[in-house]
């Protein structure tokens, strides 16, 4: 393992965890809303109200309102919470090895765009698979909801550094995203992007050999 590094950063979403937008997409229609990966994922309206909610500016109800009136449609907080979690998927058990192995060369953390209904349910169902938590795999967790600011906005790796007191010099930020690696870059990290259909194990170790 590379002596030149001593901790890595890793985005949650696409990296580690599998996304399932479809399968959320499908369990609103079902509730009756007029959904589509525009309507949802890509619309100006959508992606405002996601961006505050993923800063933490917003309730998790306040946003699920902004969704009725986008998908004109009726349905509970309960039922869409349900709804909304179906984009979450699994983090596959050879990451979580992975990630264990790393942790005994290096330092890791998680830096995550992410919201409380998910995060919530990610702690709840996600990483369990060893009969431990999230919590269990990172030395500490950055999540956009808490730090109030997102990737690939400077301050949000500002803050992460200035808390985790890493040198980026001597860091790796992994990310899915070309916009969060280029803000990573700009804060001095040594960067990999991520394809998430890549052998994430093949290429990390590969790059820390």
């Amino acid at each position: 393992m590379r002596t030149d590094i001593d901790a890595l950063f890793f985005d949650f979403g696409g990296v580690l965890l599998t996304l399932h937008f479809d399968r959320c997409i499908e369990a609103f229609k079902l509730l009756g809303a007029d959904a589509s990966q525009e309507t949802l994922f890509r619309s100006g309206a959508f992606n405002e109200e996601f961006d505050r909610l993923e800063k933490g500016l917003i309730t998790t109800g306040e946003f699920f309102a902004t969704l009725r009136r986008l998908m004109h449609f009726t349905a509970t907080d309960a039922e869409m919470l349900r709804a909304w979690n179906l984009i979450i998927g699994t983090v596959p058990l050879p990451k979580l090895q992975l990630l264990r192995e790393l942790r005994s060369h290096y330092r890791i953390y998680m830096v995550s765009n992410t919201n409380a209904p998910h995060f919530d349910y990610t702690r709840e169902a996600v990483f369990r698979d060893e009969g431990l938590t999230v919590d269990d795999y990172f030395d500490k967790l950055y999540l956009s909801q808490e730090l109030h600011t997102r990737k690939p906005h400077e301050s949000f790796y500002r803050k992460v550094l200035d808390d985790c007191g890493e040198s980026p010099a001597r860091s790796f930020f992994f990310d899915d995203l070309a916009a969060n690696i280029e803000g990573a870059k700009q804060a001095g990290f040594h960067t990999c992007l991520i394809d998430p259909e890549e052998d994430l194990r093949k290429k990390i170790l590969e790059l820390l050999a």
